[in-house]
């Protein structure tokens, strides 16, 4: 498991733009097993970072993925934890027409704690790092400081994807093979609700605003949105 950042990126403004209004990440798997990697982005208000972006993508042997990122703050950073050392990142900054403005490089960090503190919010976790391990159909609680185990969370089969929201602090868990979605309360780490979803759920996105959460099922071609209040299914999308 690597955890990588693009430390603080400063983004002046030029002719009364943003250097960077786009920032853009692109992700190549050169290994022969899926790997899981979770994002997190921040901007800087003074001195206090406020998160603002919670992903979680999946990625299959050979395959390369982009994604597309609002950047239009004064400071920002972004960090991924990612379960194989077979996942090569590469980070850069377009303006608001398209074009490349820089290349930022990343560079390891210690582990982050899946939940931060919001300006506008409160702690969703504290101190702990969680990942997903697909062959033991667990998610692993772990120290932030020390890297020590605290406990595992049995979950579905073959879990693939994970997504947080920081201001109710659930931890939601993609089962891929058992097409569910395992709900994990992160102030006590225990299993509180299993959501019936479509055919191999794998990507999850959670919009903390509105506390939904969005699955992607690879094998029905659709996406489930899942009330994060009710844990319970309120519509189905397609694709």
């Amino acid at each position: 498991m690597a955890i990588l950042t693009t430390g603080v990126i400063e983004n002046p403004t030029v002719a009364g733009q943003k250097q960077t209004a786009t920032l853009s990440v692109r992700y190549r798997n050169t290994g022969h097993l899926p790997a899981v990697i979770q994002i997190w982005g921040y901007y800087l208000q003074g001195s206090t970072k406020v998160e603002y972006v919670v992903d979680s993508i999946t990625l299959a042997s050979g395959v390369v993925k982009d994604t597309q990122h609002y950047a239009q703050f004064d400071a920002l950073e972004f960090r991924f934890m990612i379960t194989s050392q077979d996942v090569k990142l590469k980070v850069w900054g377009k303006n608001v027409s398209g074009t490349m403005t820089a290349i930022y490089p990343v560079r390891p960090v210690d582990p982050i704690s899946s939940g931060q503190i919001h300006e506008q919010g409160k702690k969703a976790t504290e101190n702990q790092l969680y990942a997903i391990h697909p062959e033991r159909n667990s998610v692993d609680v772990l120290d932030k400081s020390t890297r020590a185990p605290i406990m595992t969370i049995p979950v579905g089969i073959n879990p693939q994807g994970m997504g947080i929201n920081p201001l109710t602090g659930r931890v939601y868990v993609s089962n891929y093979g058992s097409n569910t979605v395992t709900v994990i309360d992160g102030s006590t780490n225990t299993v509180i609700a299993t959501v019936l979803v479509g055919a191999s759920p794998a990507e999850i996105r959670v919009d903390s605003k509105t506390n939904r959460i969005y699955v992607t099922n690879q094998g029905s071609g659709t996406v489930s949105v899942i009330n994060g209040t009710t844990h319970t299914v309120m519509s189905t999308l397609k694709k």
